[in-house]
């Protein structure tokens, strides 16, 4: 019959529309795994006089993932080259721990002494909600200046 195939060793009858169909799952799948197109963007914002969502002193800087998706972040950098050298600047990260946004990353860099470019994350972490990015400089004359970041995701 037109469409059919048989395994030789038992005969089992498949079907073509059904191995078909399997191939476009797994082109799919295979696709899935190639990761979506790095993110790449720059914000201006009070980072020492501003406030982030957070409520701490700041300013959000972006926002990865999205809530109940599964991804593979497999990097997040930051560049602090156009804030004032001598600023001490602090990235924080937060994601939902058990329903509650929680604090899960906090570090201090000094711009000038420090790289201006911070591989913030530079292994693979898996996310199951929104992980925020937020930044503060103690330094007034960083308010209104730009900070670039980039980041890779896959989709688990």
């Amino acid at each position: 019959m037109p469409g059919e195939f048989y395994i030789e060793n038992n005969r089992e009858r498949l079907d073509l529309s059904a191995i078909l169909t399997a191939i476009g799952e797994l082109q799919a799948e295979l696709g899935r795994l190639r990761g979506e197109a790095p993110v790449s963007d720059s914000v201006m914002a009070n980072w020492q006089s501003g406030t982030g969502t957070s409520g701490e002193v700041g300013a959000d800087l972006v926002t990865i993932g999205v809530s109940n998706i599964k991804y593979k972040l497999h990097s997040l950098l930051v560049n602090i080259g156009a804030l004032t050298v001598g600023a001490v600047v602090i990235l924080k990260l937060f994601i939902k721990v058990n329903g509650m946004e929680r604090k899960v990353y906090h570090q201090s860099f000094t711009r000038g002494t420090d790289p201006d470019g911070l591989w913030i994350v530079n292994g693979t972490v898996g996310i199951h909600d929104v992980l925020r990015v937020e930044l503060e400089s103690n330094n007034i004359t960083d308010n209104g200046k730009a900070v670039d970041y980039n980041y890779m995701l896959e989709v688990m």
